[in-house]
């Protein structure tokens, strides 16, 4: 009995030695890689404005409230939609009681619609056409979606050049004739979206005769990042 277990133990030590020796065997040695990042930037001028808006009303009569909720945001979104070149989207839309002293003490109804534009001059005079009965949350200037590619795609051709450059140059600078790429990420990036300054909005709203707002889009930054791996040829 005690010789199978010897057999079997024995066995078993060169099983695992065999799998270990096979495992180096097929582990390739890598020597002289380098990791190092590139990146190219651009301004790019904001072409779309986005406006949040709602409407709110606080009492103890929670379905009269939604009534004229619901016919104010109905209000504006027909006059939206027969605005040219404007996107109008509904957002959330929320009915929740106000408590005090762990009882409910009135009542909130609240919705927005979000609008959007390319065409800012026209978004400008619909938001003080709306503030007449809504509110504004808030004001934002971004990219859109096709010049944010269009300008990533040739940040991407800059980037992906230097990363080259980069790497020849290391090449040539360690003695190495050429190099290899083994592994590379392309990450792109953008600044936040600029806020506008809502202080002069939230005046106008008091107005009895609201003004269309004066805004200025400005410009954001649009970033693309190549990082990677590469392996110099080995010296002969």
């Amino acid at each position: 009995m005690m010789i199978c277990k010897l057999h079997l133990f024995a066995a078993l030590v060169a099983a695992t030695i065999a799998t270990t020796s096979a495992a180096a065997h097929d582990a390739t040695p890598t020597y002289d890689r380098v990791n190092f990042r590139v990146s190219a930037t651009t301004e790019v001028d904001n072409d779309t404005l986005v406006v949040v808006m709602h409407h709110e009303r606080n009492g103890q009569h929670p379905t009269s409230m939604a009534d004229d909720v619901n016919r104010t945001i109905g209000w504006a979104v027909d006059i939206a939609r027969q605005t040219n070149g404007i996107k109008v989207q509904t957002l959330q839309y929320r009915q929740e009681p106000v408590y005090r002293n762990q009882s409910i003490s009135s009542w909130r109804v609240r919705q927005s619609i979000r609008l959007e534009s390319n065409d800012v001059t026209t978004l400008s005079r619909l938001v003080g056409e709306l503030q007449e009965r809504l509110s504004v949350s808030s004001l934002r200037y971004t990219i859109s979606p096709e010049v944010r590619r269009d300008v990533e795609d040739e940040l991407i051709t800059l980037a992906l050049d230097r990363f080259g450059r980069r790497g020849k140059l290391i090449a040539d600078e360690l003695g190495r004739s050429d190099y290899r790429i083994v592994a590379m990420d392309v990450v792109t990036s953008g600044s936040s979206p600029a806020p506008v300054r809502m202080r002069a909005v939230a005046a106008m709203a008091e107005s009895s005769s609201v003004t269309a707002p004066t805004l200025e889009p400005g410009m954001q930054s649009v970033t693309v990042q190549v990082s990677g791996t590469i392996e110099l040829e080995v010296r002969r």
